[in-house]
This record gives structure tokens, C-alpha cells and sequence, in this order.
């Protein structure tokens, strides 16, 4: 991504981890060569380990990321004072930082306040300015929020809750920000979707109108270029846009515009394709995927017989590897407990079309296809043994 001014980004999970490091080191390339950062610590404030948690964040900025970052302290029901201190400090700091902890505490806390309209400033036209915000203060991004704890730990209805907007006023986009989107820790239980699982998305879904999901996976950010209009996934997930129950899956390295959105949404809507043709194997001249659109609706895939199974996965690897691991991942891991087998049935006949199309590889002497096809299986958790004349693979 070239250099720019202002910046958007939006991170599932993984804020503090060294995955997330090449995110900072971007956002902050676009800001002055010692930029002043400011820690937002009302998600967590509610928490007895409040002042830990800043020191250990601040520690992580400093040895992983090379900057300082002060802290504004704010937690719910603070005096005017306290309030005016931190929308002080967010007007005059280069970007601004929000991550771990409550999505409802953090936007009970802000909401009706000067602090979002402070936020909206720092990434005005005119000035450089940066928000990273990342798991439970990403939620708060949307027009709608999702109160996980409530649904997920306490047992309340699934519902949307009033979110900051600030999504929308910066991109123009009517979305709730789902992080976690890929979250799994549930084993026996579906856990995606931010611990809501998919029975209870679909309950609340319909409740969006005419807006739309953005799902950020966990360890993965959607960065977005305010002065150019673009934005990108990094990281080892996917971005994926949700309408009326259809998806729209960008894995890592994906760009796309920001005013493609809303043809996205709309040709989920109408169960289109939703952006431009995907380039065709050697097409140099095509720009960096959009989407996964050829991989969107799985049940096409899952209809096609070996040949055209292997086809389908092949025609894309050489431009388009990340759309096949999305494809293969959204086979598994985002299955239910109840659809583990059939999924992993259906992906390891995509394994096995990319290990046939690999033993091609080697009796031409492309090894370094060979090389990277592996590779490739191995990031996916497949393990590719090969022996005399045989080469045989299983799951990790």
C-alpha cells in the first residue's frame, strides 16, 4: 500500500501479537517520523487489572513497535474533567489506539459524548491522523453493535445495539463490525461470528434492513487508505462483507475500493457476483484480486465432479493462492461441529486435486510449483508425505 496521510484500520483480534506488526509499522509510515499515540483504554477500565493491562499495552508498543503511546483514562460515568482530558488528548494525538476488553461497556462509555466526533477529526481531510481499533472496540465501529458478553456469557436475547457510526462516517458504509468473525474456540460449539454462532446471526441478521456485516477474522486487519479510497486485508484471515445471509470473502492481500462496497452488498443481495472477473492464469496485466467470488457459494463447488473440482482450484492457483486457501478454510473451520465431517470430506477433495495437480508438477520438473503447491497444503495444516512413486497427505 502506498504511503499515505490518513488511515482506517480495523483488526479482528491478535492487536498485541507480532502478527499484527507489519499493520502498525504501515499505519504508522503514514504519520510524522515520531507521531504521538494515544491509548483509548475504556473497553477494559471496568477491570481491576485496568493499570496492568495499559503498562503491558504500552510495553507491547514500545519493544514490538518502536513508538510510545500514552494513555487517556476513561472509564464509564467520569466527571466532566476526566471527559474533557481525554477528548483533549485524542484531538491532539497522530493516531489513535482501542482494543481489548467490553464492546457495550466501551460504548456506553462514548456514546453521547464528544469522543466519537474527537475520533471522526483525526482522520479528517486536511491533517495526518490514524485509528487503529481492534476486537471488542472495533465492535463499536458500526452503525449497529453486538453485545456478546450479554448474548454469549449472560444469556440475553440476541439483538443489535446502537453502535458509534463511525464506520459510517468515515466510509459511508451501514455495517455492524463483527471481529472474531472466524473465532472457533468452542470445539463442540459454534463460537464464530464473535461467540454468537451462526443460529443467532441469522436471528438478528434480518434486523440490519439494508445494511450489511463487515467480519473481520481474528490476527487479521482491514486497513483502508482514506486519501486514495482503497483498502486492504493483511494479515492470516479474511475481511468477509455479509448480506441477507450471503458472503463475500477477502482473503489476505486482497484490495478492493471503498466505493465497491456497495455493489458488493447489493450483488449479495440479488445473489450476483459481486465485483469484476478474477484474472485468468498468466494474466499479468489484471490489478490484485477483489473477492472471492469465485469461491463465495461452496455448494457450487461441493456439486462439481473431481475434474472440474481440480480445474476450478487450479485455474486460480498461480494468480489467486490466497482465494484458494480462503476456499479451503471456509470449508473447514467455519463449518459447524455438525458439519466438521462433511466439510473436511469436501476439502480434502480440494486437497486432493492440488496434490494430483503437484505430482503433475514434479513429472514436468516444475519444482518450483511443486515447491510452492506444499507449501501452500502445509500453511492449511495438511501434511504431503511423498515416497517411491507415490505421494500420499493427511490432515495435521
Amino acid at each position: 500500500m502506498p504511503r499515505v496521510g490518513r488511515v482506517l484500520a480495523i483488526m479482528g483480534s491478535g492487536e498485541t501479537t507480532p502478527g499484527m506488526l507489519g499493520v502498525y509499522r504501515r499505519v504508522l509510515s503514514a504519520l510524522p517520523r515520531v507521531p504521538a499515540g494515544l491509548l483509548l483504554d475504556s473497553p477494559f477500565a471496568f477491570q481491576e487489572n485496568a493499570d496492568e493491562l495499559v503498562e503491558r499495552i504500552s510495553s507491547y508498543f514500545v519493544q514490538s513497535v518502536g513508538t510510545a503511546i500514552s494513555a487517556a483514562r476513561l472509564p464509564a460515568g467520569a466527571d466532566d474533567l476526566a471527559l474533557a482530558r481525554a477528548v483533549s488528548a485524542i484531538g491532539a494525538a497522530d493516531w489513535v489506539f482501542a482494543g481489548p476488553g467490553s464492546p457495550s461497556y466501551a460504548r456506553r462509555t462514548w456514546a453521547g459524548t464528544p469522543v466519537p466526533g474527537a475520533l471522526c477529526a483525526v482522520v479528517e481531510p486536511g491533517r495526518d491522523g490514524a485509528l487503529v481499533f481492534a476486537s471488542a472496540a472495533a465492535v463499536t465501529l458500526g452503525t449497529w453493535a453486538l453485545p456478546v458478553y450479554e448474548i454469549y456469557k449472560v444469556g440475553e436475547e440476541p439483538r443489535w445495539e446502537p453502535g458509534l457510526g463511525l464506520v459510517e462516517a468515515i466510509l459511508g458504509w451501514r455495517c455492524a463490525v463483527v471481529p472474531h468473525y472466524d473465532n472457533r474456540e468452542g470445539g463442540t460449539h459454534d463460537t464464530r461470528f464473535c461467540w454468537v454462532g451462526a443460529r443467532r446471526l441469522a436471528q438478528i441478521e434480518p434486523a440490519l434492513g439494508d445494511g450489511f456485516i463487515l467480519g473481520v477474522d481474528e490476527h487479521t486487519a482491514l486497513v483502508v487508505d482514506l486519501d486514495t479510497g482503497t483498502a486492504e486485508v493483511s494479515g492470516r484471515g479474511a475481511v468477509t462483507v455479509r448480506a441477507a445471509g450471503r458472503e463475500h470473502v477477502m482473503p489476505a492481500g486482497s484490495r478492493l475500493a471503498i466505493d465497491e462496497v456497495p455493489g458488493i452488498v447489493e450483488g449479495l443481495r440479488r445473489r450476483e457476483p459481486s465485483g469484476p472477473p478474477r484474472p485468468g492464469p498468466g494474466d499479468a496485466s489484471a490489478g490484485p484480486a477483489v473477492g472471492v467470488s469465485w469461491a463465495a457459494d461452496l455448494q457450487d463447488v461441493a456439486e462439481q465432479d473431481s475434474e472440474s473440482l481440480a480445474a476450478t482450484v487450479m485455474a486460480h492457483l498461480p494468480d489467486d493462492e490466497p482465494a484458494v486457501r480462503a476456499a479451503l478454510v471456509t470449508l473447514v473451520d467455519r463449518a459447524g461441529a455438525a458439519e466438521q465431517a462433511a466439510a473436511r470430506q469436501l476439502a480434502g477433495q480440494l486437497v486432493d486435486a492440488l496434490v494430483a495437480e503437484r505430482a503433475r508438477m514434479r513429472s514436468a520438473g516444475d519444482w518450483a510449483g511443486s515447491d510452492r503447491v506444499r507449501g501452500q497444503l502445509g500453511e492449511l495444516g495438511v501434511e504431503v508425505r511423498d515416497g517411491r512413486g507415490t505421494t500420499t497427505w493427511e490432515w495435521r
